[in-house]
């Protein structure tokens, strides 16, 4: 099976352990929806039906492909997403049980999970994309080649 230029990886550099600066410039650029690399470019397409949890091409600041593999790069996104709702389920269900106990509501309770947890993930979708591509960018920098200045649009 022979793969295509364009699914050809471009992430072929070594792994490091980022900083704690790294880190948290990252991780700033992420909450902001914005370019792990060079924080100015969008990486979302935008919050319209259609588009909505669709990521852009290349950043239109620095020129970096987001899809930095193949066409699964982001299946790690749902990955993430599945944990990050699970969790939200754990901690808020414990959270609402130790704050209602003795009278938990159960009824609301079940309905209220079964909503968050079917929402929740849809919701948090494009946010966990952004997130896996500024985690992969953290530990396996950009490199030159993967720079391509975007043209006009």
């Amino acid at each position: 099976m022979s793969a295509s230029p364009s699914a050809a990886r471009s992430t072929d550099t070594d792994l490091s352990l980022p900083s704690l600066r790294r880190s948290v410039t990252l991780l700033g650029r992420a909450l902001r929806l914005r370019c792990p690399h060079c924080g100015e470019g969008p990486v979302l397409r935008g919050w319209r039906p259609g588009i909505w949890g669709s990521a852009r091409e290349r950043c239109s600041g620095c020129g970096l492909r987001f899809t930095r593999s193949d066409d699964r790069y982001f299946a790690g996104a749902m990955l993430c997403n599945l944990l990050a709702a699970e969790l939200f389920f754990a901690l808020s269900f414990v959270a609402a049980v130790l704050l209602t106990w003795p009278d938990v509501p159960w009824d609301g309770l079940t309905y209220a999970m079964a909503a968050a947890m079917v929402v929740g993930p849809v919701a948090f979708y494009p946010v966990s994309m952004v997130l896996w591509l500024t985690m992969d960018v953290l530990v396996r920098p950009v490199t030159p080649d993967e720079l391509e200045r975007a043209g006009p649009a």
